[in-house]
């Protein structure tokens, strides 16, 4: 019997959420740097063994589609945020986590700090200063760091399971 385990990502709109998807569950190595915002909801699988898949479920980072984050959280047993490197996307994504810390309880919760290659980028460790959870550097659009994305969920997964014993 397959087991699946539900990991949200959430952050606002532009952060690379949907490009993070894809770069984890399609074997591309053409990813499209141009921005396509998701409507509403968008869901990728990885498969971690033959028991066991993880379910990504990406939340739409416009405003309006806020008013459905706190449902497609319930249930998740991880949240990547999905950050811009650069201060103020850095400061959008911090009041995010603070509107939603209700929800985020008991999970969890690791950041992306996304587009590293842009001018201006803070560093993962400043930007982990800034959020308060384990920050973690990335180019989302270079297929090259598809290993890089899918370790950091399957090993924050494993280090929740290694707590919960």
């Amino acid at each position: 019997m397959t087991r699946y385990v539900k990991v949200a990502l959430m952050g606002s709109g532009y952060a690379g959420k949907s490009t993070l998807i894809k770069l984890l569950t399609d074997n591309t190595s053409n990813l499209d740097a141009n921005y396509k915002p998701t409507c509403g909801m968008d869901c990728g699988t990885i498969t971690l063994d033959k028991f066991t898949k993880i379910s990504l479920v990406e939340m739409g980072g416009q405003t309006h589609f806020e008013f459905m984050w706190a449902d497609l959280l319930r249930g998740s047993k991880m949240v990547v945020v999905v950050t811009e490197s650069n201060p103020k996307a850095v400061l959008k994504t911090r009041q995010i986590l603070q509107k939603y810390k209700k929800e985020l309880e008991g999970v969890q919760v690791i950041a992306i700090a996304n587009k590293q290659d842009l001018p201006g980028s803070m560093k993962p460790r400043s930007v982990e200063d800034l959020l308060g959870v384990p920050t973690y550097g990335m180019v989302a659009i270079d297929s090259t760091q598809q290993l890089h994305g899918y370790k950091l969920i399957v090993n924050g997964l494993r280090d929740m399971a290694q707590v919960a014993a």
